[in-house]
């Protein structure tokens, strides 16, 4: 395999600067028609590359996002991923995958992203974030809540309760179970049972139940093993996730 070459080179072949010929690759001003010419097509005589790496220290920039999530064995995770990474166009998806851990998340809300990506998109599970207070310019959260400096999505539950408990009424249902989560990050759980009994349907407080393992399928099975042993009869389960309700 041959050597890379430099700029420097470039630079020498074209009878100019090595500032002209990096002026001239990042489209910057100062070069005359003849001369960017000149450049561009001994740069592509030469084989020339940008590094890409070393660009980005330079500008700042890396064209790239970085989407943290806790698994990819959530149907809605990793959909997530596939629709960002289709119109993302030219900018690179970095992913993050935290497993839910108070460390990894801390961490990327810190910016050790930064290092090479120019946003953040984060799903928290294990830190609640509306008690993070670190600046954070780049990070979007797609949560319920959070500090106000950061940029957030969200499709509130309390909203989301609203459809289920119309659904739910049409099917004639009047008693349910929630099975939610246990994280710090969790608003779900207590918002879809109090929405719920709001609307009329009787949501009993020993059917609801907390899932320790909310992204499998045997999280689910355990509950609903619970549920039938302990709590009461009801006559629809509203669930967390995909993977808790094929439980």
């Amino acid at each position: 395999m041959g050597t890379r070459v430099t700029m420097h080179e470039v630079a020498q072949a074209a009878g100019v600067s090595t500032k002209t010929v990096s002026n001239v690759l990042r489209g910057a001003g100062g070069a005359s028609q003849s001369t960017r010419q000149r450049v561009l097509e001994t740069a592509t005589r030469l084989g020339y590359r940008v590094n890409s790496g070393a660009a980005a220290l330079r500008s700042g920039r890396h064209d790239a996002v970085a989407l943290a999530i806790p698994t990819l064995q959530q149907p809605i995770f990793a959909d997530l991923a596939s629709q960002l990474m289709r119109t993302a166009g030219d900018m690179r998806v970095v992913l993050e995958l935290t497993g839910g851990e108070r460390e990894r998340e801390l961490a990327l809300l810190a910016g050790s992203w930064r290092r090479q990506c120019d946003a953040l998109i984060l799903l928290p599970r294990a830190i609640d974030p509306a008690t993070q207070a670190e600046q954070a310019e780049g990070v979007v959260l797609v949560a319920e809540d959070g500090p106000a400096h950061l940029s957030r999505i969200s499709c509130p539950a309390a909203a989301q309760t609203v459809m289920v408990a119309g659904h739910l009424q049409q099917l004639g249902c009047t008693r349910a179970a929630v099975l939610g989560v246990s994280e710090p990050a969790d608003r779900w759980t207590e918002t879809c049972a109090r929405g719920l009994r709001a609307a009329g349907i009787d949501v009993p407080p020993e059917a609801v139940i907390r899932l320790t393992e909310p992204d499998s399928v045997r999280g689910g099975v355990e509950a609903v093993t619970r549920l039938l042993h302990q709590g009461p009869r009801v006559e629809a389960i509203v669930c967390h996730n995909d993977a808790v309700a094929s439980g």
